[in-house]
């Protein structure tokens, strides 16, 4: 099957997509759609996001999706025992990093320390600043895996910057990941295969300055230590992303921990290269 590549910077990132060339036409729409999202949600732009950020302490109404994201971040936060936390905006603001370099509805209001979300009533009300880049390129992972589902487009592939979402169609091979080496970007330490699923890596080499780095532990506001570099597998790309992203700021001891609870599978790599891999992470590990 012939393959069609194309590839643009959004998201902060440089995002890939992959189609059999039958299929191209779908690119605009899917690069469309990403560029929806980052207009609705970026921190860095005159977002939807931004706005609400600019009005603490009322009650907001939003959207079904914008109710959606919100959830699943209090849901994450709650499944990482308060790691994965989207309320550390003002600790990346003042570190200086200002610019890009399952949804249950049992309860009508959730509630935390940091904001209230209505369901039925389609509104929120937050404490703290927000951001959502701890699960926003998952999230658009799910959209563009949506979209080209409803499209009946079955063979395709999407990188976000090491967040990947691929599905193979009927007779064709499953997508082959390589797991880039946290200490040389050059180089793997190996491959998993991935079919109708989604991987997320979390390492601060990619975004660094100085002595700080994008991904804070929660409890002491600085930038998280212990964990060299996360891969998550999970059905969806938003709870790869958000796992990975709050594990990785638990420390290595607690990650384990962690995900041995959760709807995942995991490699985990220690800062002084101590491995955990978990038993359904099928990958081939280089020696």
């Amino acid at each position: 099957m012939a393959i069609a590549s194309r590839a643009k910077e959004l998201l902060g990132t440089l995002i890939e997509i992959k189609l059999p060339e039958q299929h191209s036409h779908f690119f605009p729409i899917c690069f469309a759609e990403l560029e929806r999202i980052e207009a609705t949600y970026s921190r860095f732009l005159n977002s939807q996001l931004t706005k609400a950020n600019q009005k603490l302490g009322v009650w907001q109404e939003a959207s079904d999706e914008f109710i959606y994201l919100l959830s699943k971040s209090e849901e994450f936060r709650q499944n990482t025992n308060g790691n994965f936390d989207i309320a550390l905006k003002s600790v990346l603001d003042e570190m200086g990093y200002v610019s890009y370099s399952s949804n249950s509805k049992k309860d009508k209001i959730v509630s935390s320390n940091v904001m209230m979300i209505d369901r039925e009533n389609n509104r929120f009300m937050i404490n703290k600043e927000i951001e959502l880049g701890g699960l926003g390129k998952g999230f658009a992972l799910d959209r563009l895996s949506s979209i080209l589902h409803s499209h009946t487009v079955d063979h395709y592939y999407v990188n976000a910057g090491g967040d990947i979402c691929a599905k193979k169609g009927k007779s064709e091979l499953p997508w082959t990941i390589i797991l880039e080496h946290p200490d040389d970007p050059s180089r793997a330490i190996g491959t998993i295969c991935i079919d109708g699923s989604s991987i997320a890596c979390s390492s601060p080499n990619r975004r660094k300055w100085g002595n700080n780095h994008h991904l804070i532990n929660a409890p002491t506001k600085k930038p998280a230590t212990g964990i060299k570099a996360i891969f998550v597998t999970a059905k969806t790309g938003i709870e790869a992303d958000a796992y990975a992203t709050g594990l990785f700021t638990a420390g290595f001891s607690q990650a384990i921990a962690l995900s041995e609870k959760l709807p995942i599978e995991v490699l985990i790599i220690s800062s002084d290269g101590k491995m955990f891999q978990s038993k359904g992470f099928d990958a081939e590990l280089f020696g």
